[in-house]
């Protein structure tokens, strides 16, 4: 089968998206089948003929955010779409965000290729976003005509139904398990927390600054490392300054992929304190590496999180939860040791790619036939 997926990250970005770009780029070659790539003409040099970028030169941090040089961009794949459909002529287009989808939706139905789109987290039923936002978002998946649309957010398949849109399946993320075969180590005489994602404000950063705040005064010997780049890093880095907590909290800034794993390696505790979530790929990876992760309650983390079972959730928006959680791991090795494993084991169980890559080729199948 030729694979034609379209994605606005690719690595070495950072983003949960490229990573599963990457995973299943791995393991649907295994299978057998010939993959193809679209993704935005960020700065990174990606040499293969069978990776495309298109669009204007942009900044991955602006990804997100709409601007004229991305409405330029979309226009642009609107255009090459038919040019480059029409070229490589795939069996099916894996769209992994609803504008690229929506876009290549009009050549994939003149030349009839089936379209699915995956939805890494959802923002449609979220209050907390603009109107426009949630309204465009809605309607970009209503009517791109998705042949079928994968949600990784088990709890939002109650929200797509309220919408009616019909044609949703639930698949949830998967890990590469070939990536964390090493042994933990911390060379430091400390407990290491650990952070990996945008650093801005969805992320939750400011409550974990302030539970850190409220941790540094009870003599216990720990560090948190934040990976990552983001829109807000300089008004965190002036927060943390403000809060004279430059002994505590290192901005170690983007890492490849590589240096990422092994920093899951030298941790103790992974901490996730996102307002917003779809299924974070980063708690997979820390459960994968054996790590015991805090996180907050929301997207499906309720479907996928046992308390103190495989991780310590907390509520949102919360510091003193967080400053509890994280005062909890540092004392209780035990507690620890148990989540980490119990994490392990739920990867292994449920979330391995080469599990869920074949579920993802049943799917593919089922709107080709």
């Amino acid at each position: 089968m030729k694979i034609l997926h379209v994605t606005k990250k690719y690595p070495v970005i950072m983003g949960g998206d490229s990573t599963v770009v990457a995973s299943l780029e791995k393991y649907q070659k295994k299978m057998g089948h010939k993959i193809y790539i679209l993704t935005s003409n960020c700065e990174e040099i990606i040499k293969s003929p069978t990776i495309t970028k298109f669009g204007l030169k942009v900044n991955a941090l602006s990804l997100d955010r709409i601007n004229l040089s991305r409405i330029i961009s979309l226009f642009i794949l609107f255009i090459y779409s038919f040019i480059y459909l029409r070229k490589i002529i795939p069996d099916i287009v894996h769209s992994h965000s609803p504008e690229l989808g929506f876009i290549l939706s009009l050549a994939c139905k003149i030349y009839k290729i089936p379209i699915i789109n995956t939805c890494h987290g959802i923002t449609f039923p979220d209050k907390h976003y603009s109107l426009i936002k949630r309204k465009t978002e809605e309607l970009l998946l209503k009517y791109a005509g998705f042949n079928k649309i994968i949600t990784v957010d088990q709890n939002s398949l109650n929200n797509f139904e309220i919408s009616k849109i019909n044609n949703v399946v639930y698949l949830p993320n998967g890990v590469d398990l070939d990536k964390f075969q090493n042994k933990r180590y911390n060379e430091n005489n400390r407990t290491l927390f650990l952070f990996i994602g945008r650093i801005e404000i969805d992320k939750g950063l400011a409550y974990l600054i302030h539970a850190i705040e409220k941790l540094k005064d009870t003599n216990k010997k720990f560090e948190v490392w934040l990976i990552g780049v983001g829109l807000n890093q300089d008004y965190f880095k002036k927060l943390v300054i403000r809060l004279n907590l430059t002994a505590y909290i290192k901005f170690l800034g983007k890492k490849s992929r590589d240096e990422t794993i092994d920093c899951f390696y030298k941790s103790d505790v992974f901490i996730l304190p996102s307002l917003h979530e779809g299924f974070p790929l980063t708690l997979l990876e820390a459960w994968a590496a054996k790590l015991p992760v805090i996180i907050t309650n929301v997207g499906g983390i309720s479907k996928i999180c046992k308390n103190k079972e495989n991780a310590l959730i907390v509520p949102p928006k919360n510091s003193e939860a967080i400053a509890e959680a994280l005062k909890t791991l540092l004392e209780n090795k035990t507690l620890r040791e148990k989540i980490g494993k119990n994490g392990r084991k739920e990867v292994e169980r449920k979330y391995n790619w080469e599990s869920i890559a074949k579920q993802i080729d049943d799917i593919y199948q089922g709107v080709i036939s």
